[in-house]
């Protein structure tokens, strides 16, 4: 049972508004709102942010919005798919915890940060 109240969501919606009001074209992940345990501590409520196979350089500019300066910090190889790899990282905006996760081919040009702009 949590001690949470609706009062609680107001954060991180207001970082996901901030977000879409600053960054309109950004390409849009599957959002969640929950726990998130990084290095440093369990935070009881977070932005969760996913990408199914994104296109090249999405993860990495979402990434470095919220500040992360590893976007590969927690990578592994993906249980959901074979030949592909979970990239994870952990930032803040607006002050609340980000957590991005992304299932993406484990291959050197699904794993580079350049854009294709």
């Amino acid at each position: 049972m949590t001690d949470l109240t609706m009062r609680d969501l107001l954060a991180p919606v207001a970082a996901i508004a901030l977000i879409a009001q600053a960054n309109p074209d950004l390409p849009l992940p599957r959002i969640g709102l929950g726990p998130v345990w990084d290095d440093t501590d369990a935070h009881p409520l977070g932005v969760q942010l996913y990408f199914d196979r994104p296109a090249t350089g999405t993860y990495e500019r979402w990434a470095a919005l919220i500040g992360s300066d590893n976007p590969d910090s927690h990578t592994r190889p993906s249980n959901r798919y074979p030949n592909a790899v979970v990239r994870r990282t952990y930032g803040t905006y607006a002050g609340v915890v980000i957590e991005a996760v992304a299932h993406v081919d484990d291959t050197p040009a699904a794993n580079t940060t350049a854009d294709a702009a």
